[in-house]
């Protein structure tokens, strides 16, 4: 009442906790003076309050000051709850969409826990009372539970994103402790300055110095993230000094606080959104190079495609590879010199199919030889590992042929031509002999053994010519132990002297002979 007159009210007041109606926290009566005069009187009741009479600050000024300062905290809380709630709702679609983050989860869940607590707070509590008719005990209840979650749901959310030694320990800890100081407030009627409410804030002080060394702890190890918690732990300090002093009656007003905490929770999101940025970069990264896989796979089969059509009819042994030395293509006289299956080496490193180092360093030598070169290198002997554990000598010559921007080795493999020993060429010689006789002269071998006079005749009694000696010395198996190198002479050089002269068959057997002649 003013000067006599009632200019505002709140609920209904009574002497007792029956009889009295609690309603709303705050009001803004218009005074006139009489005379510049103004006597003021309050007709207060507070049994649901269990410190009773007024719990804040009477503010006097002018109808525009009272104005421009309510709608500064209407304003103010609007935007930091907007903001809290995009900001719980945006964490949470991201642990929706990716559930193996669940620090978004307890982020989100904070964010939004946090959006309560300001929508519902006094001084900016028009959205609620607008949208929202809410019974005052409930009111009440609703302001003091976002305190007991949102504790609990910080400390496990920042074990969340810096594990700590006992991070989990120290959560439940307190996530019990919220949890009964929810419960409490749910069952016990309104009390927001009783003993247990305050007891709850003082423990709750605990968690923030926990958060307070960790942080600095984690600060001093420059662990990855933590410097953007910097300017929210800076502000949030002078937050809780100011309500501290609030708390204590020694500052009117504890303004300062939610914007501290707002703050707070903007550094943290900070931190969350360049680790968004950080993960995201990353799965970019992943899916790029998962691209590029799947065109390099891709080209690969296309030039598989292509080098089959190329060289599969080739009767030639061919083996191809690509710049990473894998076995791109083999053709069927690759196969069959080798003997192993094509399908079954495909796609096989080189260094795989080549299992000793002595092998694979050959090869490897060759194929950088060409890389440096660019040109083709002409036939060189190696060992090739084929199959059954075996080798054999082989010459390779290798040219590079370029598919889709890809150079691919390409390897025309032969055996190499062993040079046989003196009694295999001895039988060689013998066998030609004898064939360039019966070519050219159109007679038989016995003919060949009886006009030479070098071998021995023996005439069966059906008159059948035999010549035995002679044809011992056509096969390797019959060859005699000590062979008369003179008798083999003494035939080629007779088929020679006596044969019409064909300039393929008897260079060869010239060739043989002098060979042979000089293993003597």
């Amino acid at each position: 009442m003013v000067n006599g007159k009632q200019v505002g009210s709140s609920g209904m007041v009574g002497t007792d906790l029956q009889s009295e109606a609690p309603v709303k926290h705050l009001i803004t009566p218009k005074l006139a003076a009489n005379d510049g005069y103004a006597d003021i009187a309050i007709e207060i009741s507070n049994f649901h309050n269990k410190e009773g009479g007024i719990n804040s600050s009477i503010l006097l000024g002018s109808q525009e000051q009272i104005e421009n300062l309510i709608n500064y905290r209407r304003i103010s809380g609007a935007i930091i709850g907007g903001a809290l709630l995009i900001m719980g709702v945006f964490h949470l679609v991201i642990f929706i969409m990716r559930r193996s983050s669940r620090e978004n989860l307890y982020f989100g869940a904070f964010c939004l826990v946090w959006c309560v607590a300001t929508v519902f707070n006094p001084p900016s509590a028009f959205l609620a009372s607008k949208f929202f008719s809410i019974d005052w005990s409930w009111y009440i209840k609703i302001c003091l539970l976002p305190t007991g979650l949102a504790i609990p749901l910080l400390l496990i959310f920042y074990n969340s994103i810096f594990p700590q030694k006992y991070g989990k320990q120290v959560s439940w800890i307190f996530s019990i402790i919220g949890g009964t100081y929810c419960v409490y407030t749910l069952a016990t009627p309104p009390g927001a300055y009783s003993a247990v409410a305050f007891a709850y804030f003082l423990i709750t002080r605990t968690a923030y110095i926990y958060l307070f060394a960790s942080f600095i702890n984690d600060l001093r190890k420059k662990r990855k993230g933590a410097v953007y918690l910097a300017p929210g732990y800076l502000v949030l300090a002078c937050a809780e000094f100011d309500e501290i002093l609030f708390d204590l009656n020694i500052f009117g007003s504890a303004d300062f606080t939610p914007y501290g905490t707002f703050i707070f929770i903007l550094s943290y999101s900070l931190l969350m959104s360049a680790r968004f940025t950080e993960t995201l970069s990353s799965y970019e990264r992943m899916t790029g190079e998962l691209e590029n896989r799947k065109k390099k796979e891709h080209d690969h089969k296309i030039i598989h495609l292509r080098l089959s059509k190329m060289l599969d009819s080739v009767e030639e042994a061919i083996l191809a590879v690509n710049n990473d030395l894998v076995i791109d293509f083999c053709n069927s006289g690759f196969e069959k010199l080798s003997g192993f299956n094509c399908k079954d080496i495909q796609g096989l490193k080189l260094n795989e199919l080549l299992e000793s180092s002595i092998h694979q360093a050959a090869f490897f030598e060759l194929i950088n030889k060409q890389a440096a070169t660019d040109n083709n290198t002409t036939g060189e002997e190696i060992s090739l590992p084929v199959a059954g554990g075996k080798t054999i000598g082989v010459l390779i010559a290798i040219r590079t042929i370029d598919i889709e921007n890809e150079p691919i080795y390409v390897m025309n493999i032969r055996p190499a031509q062993t040079q046989p020993d003196k009694r295999e060429l001895a039988v060689v010689i013998m066998n030609s002999s004898l064939e360039h006789w019966e070519k050219s002269t159109g007679r038989s071998k016995a003919d060949l053994a009886s006009e030479s006079g070098i071998w021995n005749i023996y005439i069966e009694k059906d008159g059948y010519a035999r010549t035995q000696t002679l044809d011992r010395y056509l096969s390797i198996e019959t060859l005699p132990e000590r062979p008369r190198w003179k008798n083999i002479y003494a035939t080629a050089e007779f088929v020679l002297s006596n044969c019409a002269q064909t300039p393929d068959s008897t260079s060869k057997l010239e060739v043989n002979l002098n060979q042979l002649k000089k293993m003597s």
